[in-house]
């Protein structure tokens, strides 16, 4: 018996599985002694790092810059508060009467707005500090609009130069040179020096009634040529005095500032500001 020509069903099958298999597509091969999977784990880890370093360093600068550095005027004065116990004081000037100095807060912060304008504000306080908060509206109100350094207390020291006292009768505040000193007070000044002549350089003394006593304040080594008054001037809180400077006996630009009971007694300025200013 002969076999038969005809191809059986799954001969035929098993020729078409084989004729599929050809015509499928090969893959790539790996690069010589580098598998291909070993490739993309590799890939995968360097992206991972790259991220992770990332990351890293944009949390290193989120807490490492201060708030002040994004605005260095945060520390900013309170609320003014209304005050209904307007009056006035009397002082007496030298040689020249009786002058009355009304408590007008309008005019006193309308003084005060014009040192805090934008122009003026960044540009003189090379430096602030939280030493203090300072209150518009108050009828007593610290020198400088903001806290500010504060270098040298009150009372005992080592002389800081040749001339310079053992006892510091006030207080030295560092906001930065020609920043502009304000009147603590309605007053009267009674003695001012333009010139840089003495150990207080240029300086006033403005006086001050205050709960029916004599009270003096006293600002001293400022600018020449930047003093705003004149003795005799009734002056208002807030007004300008003069700016920071570095005449007289001083170490550098400050304001050396004084409170003296009766016009003569030196008591700690930052302790008496501190019970003094307020929202009240």
């Amino acid at each position: 018996m002969t076999a038969s020509p005809d191809l059986s069903r799954k001969q035929l099958r098993l020729a078409e599985k084989h004729r599929a298999s050809r015509r499928r597509p090969r893959r790539p091969l790996p690069a010589p002694g580098r598998p291909a999977r070993r490739m993309k784990v590799s890939v995968r880890k360097q992206l991972s790092s790259a991220v992770a370093l990332a990351f890293a360093a944009l949390l290193a600068v989120s807490v490492s810059v201060p708030a002040l550095a994004v605005n260095p005027y945060a520390q900013t004065l309170a609320a003014p508060a209304e005050r209904s116990d307007v009056g006035v004081q009397n002082l007496t000037a030298s040689g020249n009467g009786t002058i009355t100095v009304a408590q007008d807060t309008f005019s006193s912060q309308a003084i005060q707005e014009t040192l805090r304008t934008e122009d003026s504000l960044p540009g003189v306080y090379s430096q602030t500090a939280n030493t203090y908060v300072n209150y518009l509206g108050s009828a007593i109100q610290w020198p400088f609009l903001v806290g500010v350094p504060i270098t040298t207390d009150f009372g005992p020291r080592i002389p800081p130069c040749d001339g310079c006292s053992s006892f510091h009768k006030g207080i030295d505040m560092n906001p930065g040179v020609n920043t502009p000193i304000q009147a603590v007070a309605n007053g009267v000044v009674r003695e001012v020096s333009s010139t840089d002549k003495s150990g207080l350089g240029v300086y006033a003394i403005i006086d001050h009634m205050i709960e029916g006593r004599l009270v003096s304040s006293l600002y001293a080594h400022m600018t020449e040529g930047t003093l705003a008054l004149a003795v005799g001037d009734p002056v208002l809180v807030g007004q300008l005095v003069g700016n920071v400077g570095n005449t007289g006996q001083s170490t550098g630009p400050h304001l050396h500032f004084e409170i003296l009971l009766d016009g003569v007694t030196p008591v700690d300025p930052y302790a008496w500001l501190t019970e003094k200013v307020s929202t009240q």
